[in-house]
C-alpha cells in the first residue's frame, strides 16, 4: 500500500472515531451532585435540571440550596449562560419539599447555610444563606420559615464573610460584617444593626479603625513623629521600606504607621494614597 493511501486511511479512521465519540463536559466544582431527574417547568420545550449546593439538617425540617439550569436542545454558550438562579428549599422529615424561594445571587457554589434561630432569639426557624458574590464577598440573606412558608426578612450585601449577628434586645439585632478599608483594601470589622420593627439594616464606619497590615513603601512620602519632649518632627518614609499600617483615625484623617517595630509615624491620608503596596484582591 502506498504512503498516500496509508495516510488517507488513518485520516478517515480518525474522522470516523470522533464522530462516534460523545462530547464529554467535565464539571469540577467541589464534586457537585446533579439530579438525575429533569423537570419541565413552563412548557415541554423548556427542560431544567438542578445542582445541589448545600444542605442543613435539623429535627423538624431540612434546608437545601440548589442551582437551576435550563437545558436547551442545543448548547450555544457555556453552562453558566443557562443558569436561572439559586433556590432555597425547605423539606419535611421525609424529604418532601414544603416551600422554596429564589435567592439573590446566581448559580454559585461554596454557599454557607447556617441555622441562626437560637442565636437571634427567634421563635420560628431563621436561616442565614451566605452566597459568594465575587471578589471574596458574600451576599447574606436571612430567611424565615413560618406556617409552611419561606420569607426573606432582610439582606446584607458585600460582606467579607457570613455576617455575625446577635440579639441585642426585642427591637434590635447587632453584630459585625467585614468590609475593605480605604487605606490598604484589607477586610476589617464594621458594626451593623438590624431593626426588628421593619428589618432595616444600618451600617457604621468606626471613627478609629485598627488595620494591622504589613506592607511596603512604593514611593517616598512624609509624615511626622513625636520626640521625647512631645515635639513634632518630620519623617520621610523611603521607597522599599517595610512598614506596618497600624490604624486609621477617620476623624483626623491620620494613619498611624510603625517602622522597625518601634518607631511610630503619623501620616495624613492624602500623603499615603497610591504610595504603598495594597491588597491586590481589594
Amino acid at each position: 500500500m502506498s504512503r498516500d493511501l496509508i495516510l488517507k486511511f488513518f485520516i478517515l479512521t480518525f474522522i470516523y472515531s470522533c464522530s462516534q465519540s460523545p462530547q464529554k463536559i467535565e464539571i469540577n466544582e467541589e464534586e457537585i451532585k446533579v439530579d438525575s431527574e429533569k423537570v419541565s417547568m413552563n412548557s415541554d420545550k423548556e427542560k431544567y435540571f438542578s445542582v445541589e449546593r448545600g444542605i442543613n439538617y435539623s429535627k423538624a425540617c431540612s434546608i437545601q440550596v440548589k442551582s437551576t439550569y435550563q437545558m436547551p436542545d442545543k448548547l450555544n454558550h457555556d453552562s453558566s449562560y443557562y443558569c436561572t438562579g439559586n433556590y432555597l428549599y425547605v423539606l419535611n422529615n421525609v424529604g418532601t419539599p414544603i416551600d422554596s424561594i429564589r435567592l439573590a445571587e446566581m448559580c454559585e457554589y461554596g454557599i454557607i447555610i447556617q441555622n441562626v434561630t437560637n442565636q437571634l432569639h427567634f421563635k420560628t426557624p431563621i436561616f442565614e444563606i451566605a452566597t459568594p458574590s465575587g471578589s471574596d464577598y458574600y451576599t447574606c440573606e436571612f430567611i424565615e420559615f413560618n406556617a409552611d412558608s419561606l420569607r426573606k426578612l432582610f439582606e446584607i450585601p458585600e460582606a467579607g464573610k457570613p455576617a455575625s449577628l446577635y440579639w441585642k434586645d426585642k427591637n434590635t439585632l447587632t453584630g459585625f460584617i467585614q468590609g475593605r478599608d480605604e487605606i490598604v483594601g484589607e477586610f476589617q470589622d464594621y458594626p451593623v444593626k438590624v431593626s426588628l420593627d421593619n428589618y432595616e439594616v444600618t451600617y457604621e464606619t468606626p471613627s478609629k479603625q485598627h488595620i494591622g497590615y504589613k506592607t511596603e513603601v512604593l514611593e517616598d512620602f512624609s509624615g511626622y513623629r513625636f520626640t521625647s519632649n512631645n515635639e513634632k518632627t518630620n519623617f520621610i518614609l523611603k521607597k522599599g521600606t517595610t512598614i506596618l499600617i497600624d490604624s486609621l483615625n477617620r476623624l483626623t484623617n491620620i494613619v498611624r504607621i510603625i517602622v522597625n517595630d518601634t518607631i511610630v509615624i503619623y501620616v495624613p491620608i492624602s500623603n499615603i494614597k497610591n504610595k504603598i503596596q495594597i491588597n491586590a484582591a481589594g
